[in-house]
């Protein structure tokens, strides 16, 4: 029997939005809203780099979310884990990391309304929406398997029964309150371990599915309340800390958060929120007061734009440097094409190179020879199998 449960823990809009200090919360709501209309406005105005930074986005993010658990990732690693060109041999670490890769892409792929829904999140952590995995179908399975029959009789059988072990407990339990009293100490049969193992599984998977609806209930009710998207997403993200819908997932809100942003104030890419909240001197904890927590995350907003116009400005100091090496080539040559593969891949190898342009091996070191000094960092560090990227 499970004596200790948590109490259910809530997350009230209304009460947050009446206590928010206003007139300090709005320079900075201000700010970060600014910062994050720039980096997609300058975006817009350079699609020649748009595909490029949102494919490095994807890799810089993912590693940033997982820092932000605890778990360090080199982005290298992941750029040819990603790839298949593993230096080494995957880790743990690297594993889930490319499995969030992963998850980032589908969901910037989805639409708005498909992600931010019950089916859609089930679907995004492995879950089938019809599945009773999650607090779902446990009744009607149970009288399923037991041949559609129902009555008085069942019902009084399975109260006997749970009243037997709820007794065999408490008899436990005063034995082993009487047994520390006296300074020994009790082992626990394997029987009692076995059926204490059991019962609390349902009750999670209860629970996990009242705070994921509970979090989708918060996500129409913030919608409505006629306030800053920015802000909205602020609190989306808070409220997945404090709730934790689904266990083990805290990757999760941040990149849902990610596309609610993108659906409302960044519709030309997926902003790169775990990289700011990483970079940011901000550091998320339960304890402090809702209005700190938000400022916090707002900062880190902010910097998440920051971080974005740097990417930007890095790509086009490249594509200038990769541009002056191509004045030269003649009109037939490979060579601009070859340049903008570095600008439109986050990793470069020379069999990709032979697929996407059609030319030799030999061909290829060619072109990696006229580049120069221009030529992006080389990833590997190896004379064969080698690979570059802008990074």
């Amino acid at each position: 029997m499970n004596y200790y449960r948590f109490m259910p823990i809530t997350y009230d809009v209304q009460k947050t939005l009446k206590n928010l200090p206003w007139p300090r919360l709005a320079s900075q709501l201000d700010t970060a809203s600014r910062a994050m209309a720039r980096a997609d406005e300058r975006l817009k105005q350079t699609p020649d780099l748009s595909a490029g930074l949102q494919a490095r986005a994807q890799f810089i993010d993912t590693c940033a979310a997982m820092a932000l658990d605890g778990e360090l990732v080199h982005l290298e690693d992941l750029v040819l884990h990603d790839s298949g060109a593993d230096r080494r041999a995957p880790t743990h670490e690297l594993t889930r990391a490319a499995r969030l890769l992963g998850l980032r892409r589908r969901i910037d792929r989805q639409g708005t309304d498909t992600v931010l829904t019950r089916p859609g999140v089930l679907a995004l952590i492995g879950h089938q929406p019809d599945e009773p995995g999650i607090g779902e179908g446990k009744d009607e399975d149970c009288s399923e398997r037991g041949g559609g029959l129902a009555g008085p009789a069942q019902d009084t059988s399975v109260s006997d029964s749970d009243a037997e072990k709820l007794f065999a407990e408490i008899d436990l339990v005063l034995k082993k309150s009487e047994q520390l009293a006296q300074g020994r100490v009790l082992p626990v049969p394997l029987a009692a371990t076995q059926g204490a193992q059991t019962l609390p599984e349902p009750l999670r998977d209860q629970d996990t599915a009242s705070r994921l609806d509970g979090w989708l209930q918060l996500v129409e009710d913030t919608k409505s309340q006629n306030i800053p998207p920015l802000l909205t997403a602020a609190i989306l993200l808070d409220s997945w800390q404090v709730l934790r819908p689904v266990d083990n997932w805290p990757e999760l809100g941040r990149f849902l958060t990610e596309k609610f942003l993108k659906s409302e104030v960044t519709p030309n890419h997926l902003p790169m929120l775990c990289v700011g909240l990483r970079k940011s001197p901000f550091r998320w904890r339960r304890s402090e007061a809702p209005a700190v927590r938000l400022a916090g995350l707002l900062a880190g907003f902010e910097r998440a734009a920051v971080e974005s116009m740097d990417q930007l400005d890095r790509l086009q100091l490249a594509q200038d440097r990769l541009t002056r090496c191509c004045r030269t080539s003649r009109r037939h040559s490979k060579l601009p094409a070859f340049t903008k593969m570095f600008l439109n891949y986050p990793l470069v190898t020379i069999p990709m190179a032979r697929q996407d342009l059609g030319v030799t091996a030999a061909a290829v070191d060619r072109m990696i020879e006229q580049l120069g000094s221009a030529l992006p960092r080389e990833l590997t560090g190896r004379s064969r199998y080698r690979a570059w990227g802008i990074l």
